[in-house]
């Protein structure tokens, strides 16, 4: 993006993002609030930054449903805002006492998922009703993350700063925990390249906005740095026959001194960067990018990954001295080669230095931890693909509701798992995100449930049993489609009437809602794809043009990644890799 166009995109991204809360230019007529009825707040919480800002994410969202006027009182409060210190942490409360509805959390943090249960379950269909929710709630997950891959001109990479921090709150609202962000060393020659310093601003203000709303900030580091590495310290590639594991990137073998030297200096240079806004967890990854299939390396993840990982805590401790550690298993034994086993036998005999053990696959969840017990007996946690699987390019055809294919991975793993980060490459799975934070909240709370909720709060309640409908579709598509299976056109069909029926009944504040934009187009464009004349007819454009807005993605690109995050639009041009 050239500098113009970099002007203008903050100037009209953050204006949507402060006013209306929505990526892209797209704006809405400010409501005039002044003759509307007031909701009257009273915030009862010792005061702090997060029980501030928890008020203003209440007034804002009330307030952008164009219903009242939210006003601060002291006297005949509808609603009152406590914390109560009998609660656990993140525990909430929601209590009827008189005419107010009290909102407790244990903390401020847990104030903040309170509200996010009230606005969620109070309705907005034209007069604003509080919330009939009453009850105490607290998590069963410890570590409810989620992964911002902020790379390849995608949202993340892209969105202004209000954004980001608009839309960290909207996922606090829904019980998250803790944000990981990565430097992308992978597409940097080195500190000097002229990206490099924006990309460290970029993680940097992730790390304030997720600290700012109590939420803890995490990143990663393994063997893979920058471009510019000198050749003789390179890894040795791995061997991948079942094409799971991947070789990218430029890793560096740690048993040649001189690359263990450089892996450790390039470390000490991020942990000093990230010093004065704070770290809490350091993960760590093998495959995909990272790996070494040297002698002295292998079998990666249970040899060299190991002594690196583990060199790596003690360096990021003396930067960060409460720092935690995530030891990812990402593809272990892909094919085998005894990794679960032999990290198993290490950290029976050392396990100080590892906090929780994240695992996954590209499908089933891994049997080794399921079989065979928690490697150390440590805390589990998984890595939901909540992006990839089932679109091409990714979120190119706009949301992906998977909650089926969730539900059945997390009933595979519910008993074990204390929590995790979804991997997320932008907006458009924004559904999946809830889902799966929900679980993490409630291990025994449906997909389902959790969508009635969503769309009863993003898009009104006089619709949840046709949205529900338009998604049982739009799945079952995706799935024959990457199954290479005849894709049901009666199906894709009645999921863009009830899309276009849906339209027409919804409250304009729902209608120019983000998120239903996406979830209209995807009705639009599968129709066209799948039933219609293909990705080049009028509506199908139309769609896609509004798509590469709501995303940010530059009509003309120089990254020759982009094309993974962009809709197929075949007048978008990239100048490097593929269309």
């Amino acid at each position: 993006m050239n500098g113009s166009d970099r002007r203008t995109f903050l100037k009209c991204a953050g204006a949507a993002a402060v006013a209306v809360g929505l990526p892209g230019c797209t704006t809405m007529n400010k409501h005039d609030v002044s003759n509307t009825p007031e909701i009257t707040v009273r915030v009862e919480a010792p005061a702090s930054p997060l029980v501030s800002r928890t008020f203003e994410i209440l007034k804002v969202r009330l307030e952008q449903r164009y219903l009242s006027r939210v006003v601060e009182s002291g006297v005949r409060a509808q609603i009152i805002l406590a914390i109560d210190d009998s609660l656990s942490p993140d525990a909430f409360r929601i209590d009827q006492i008189g005419a107010a509805v009290h909102v407790f959390g244990g903390t401020p943090r847990g104030l903040l998922y309170g509200v996010g249960k009230f606005l969620r379950t109070s309705r907005y269909d034209g007069s604003f009703q509080p919330s009939h929710w009453r009850g105490t709630s607290k998590p069963h997950g410890t570590l409810r993350g989620m992964y911002f891959a902020a790379h390849f001109h995608n949202w993340y990479h892209q969105a202004s700063k209000s954004e980001i921090a608009r839309y960290m709150e909207d996922l606090a609202l829904w019980g998250v925990n803790a944000v990981m962000v990565i430097f992308p060393m992978i597409n940097l020659q080195d500190w000097n390249d002229p990206q490099a310093e924006p990309a460290m601003a970029m993680l940097r203000q992730c790390a304030q906005s997720a600290r700012e709303l109590g939420l803890q900030f995490v990143t990663g580091v393994n063997n893979t740095m920058f471009i510019g590495i000198p050749k003789h310290i390179r890894a040795t590639p791995l061997p991948d026959p079942t094409g799971r594991r991947g070789n990218s990137g430029h890793p560096i073998c740690p048993s040649i001194p001189e690359g263990h030297a450089y892996i450790m200096a390039n470390a000490s240079q991020l942990f000093e960067k990230l010093s004065d806004v704070g770290l809490d967890i350091l993960c760590f990854w093998p495959y995909d990018e990272g790996g070494c299939a040297c002698e002295k390396c292998q079998p990666w993840g249970s040899n060299g990954y190991l002594k690196l990982s583990r060199d790596l805590t003690h360096l990021g401790r003396t930067y960060f001295p409460n720092l935690k550690t995530i030891l990812s298993t990402w593809m272990f034994d892909t094919p085998p080669e005894g990794e679960w086993q032999g990290l198993a036998d290490a950290l029976a005999r050392d396990r100080e230095w590892v906090n929780y053990i994240l695992a996954d696959s590209h499908e089933d969840f891994p049997r080794y931890p399921l079989d065979a017990g928690v490697p150390g007996k440590l805390p589990l946690i998984n890595f939901p693909e909540i992006s990839m699987w089932g679109n091409w390019p990714w979120g190119g055809f706009g949301a992906n509701p998977l909650p089926a294919r969730f539900q059945r991975l997390w009933d595979q793993v519910k008993h074990v798992v204390e929590g995790g980060f979804p991997y997320s490459e932008g907006i458009y799975e924004d559904m999946n995100k809830t889902v799966v934070l929900q679980f993490y909240w409630d291990r025994n709370q449906s997909a389902r449930t959790t969508l009635e909720e969503y769309i009863a709060y993003e898009f009104g309640s006089g619709v949840t049993e046709d949205v529900l409908a338009i998604v049982d579709l739009i799945e079952a598509a995706t799935g024959r489609s990457f199954q290479k299976q005849s894709v049901d056109i009666e199906g894709v069909q009645r999921a863009f009437q009830l899309s276009e029926a849906v339209n027409e009944r919804l409250p304009v504040w729902a209608r120019q809602n983000w998120r239903w934009e996406i979830l209209h187009l995807r009705a639009v464009l599968d129709r066209e794809r799948f039933a219609g004349g293909g990705l080049e007819t009028p509506a199908a454009e139309a769609a896609m043009v509004r798509l590469i807005e709501i995303y940010h993605c530059q009509m003309e690109t120089d990254d020759p990644y982009h094309h993974r995050v962009r809709p197929p639009l075949q007048r978008a041009v990239s100048r490097c890799g593929e269309c």
